[in-house]
């Protein structure tokens, strides 16, 4: 699959960063997929511009001095800016729930938590929008196919150089 024409942001890429916070765990917990969610504290302004969605890129997590076991290489992302419509299906979730920024990082960390640790990511494109699923395997299966997406995306000579974004690498 590709990414429809247009849905790249080509030279401009949106840069967010901000702190890993605790999240409702249902992404490793129930659904296989971890995230590192950020906290939308200080992100108001850019995420007004982001309809909810998913999106890919690129992502670096800053562990510090403290976590050298934590890998700060630049890796493969797909995430998530919205309101998780499918878990007012699941859970009772809370329809008015502020928005959160979810980030999928494409790769198998040693360490697990890095609540409190800084994320910083590289958007370059847009997926499709939110979508309230009927239930937790419609979403897993949407989940997979967006991944799945963002990686070969992610691998074109369009999106590769992104890999070295400056944002990301300084």
């Amino acid at each position: 699959m590709k990414v429809p024409e247009g849905y790249g942001f080509g030279e401009n890429a949106i840069h967010l960063e901000g702190e890993v916070v605790v999240g409702f765990g249902r992404g490793s917990k129930q659904l296989g997929v971890p995230t590192a969610n950020i906290a939308p504290a200080g992100l108001e302004e850019k995420l007004e511009q982001m309809p909810a969605g998913v999106y890919f890129g690129w992502a670096k997590l800053d562990a510090g001095i403290d976590a050298p076991e934590i890998d700060s290489q630049v890796h493969k992302m797909v995430m998530n800016i919205g309101k998780r419509p499918t878990f007012q299906n699941v859970d009772g979730g809370d329809p008015h729930a502020e928005v959160s920024v979810e980030v999928h990082i494409m790769h198998t960390f040693k360490a697990e938590d890095f609540h409190g640790k800084h994320l910083k990511v590289c958007v370059v494109g847009f997926i499709r929008p939110e979508i309230k699923f009927p239930g937790l395997l419609e979403l897993l299966e949407r989940i997979n196919t967006d991944i799945g997406i963002a990686k070969s995306q992610l691998d074109t000579k369009t999106w590769l150089p992104f890999k070295e974004d400056s944002f990301l690498t300084t």
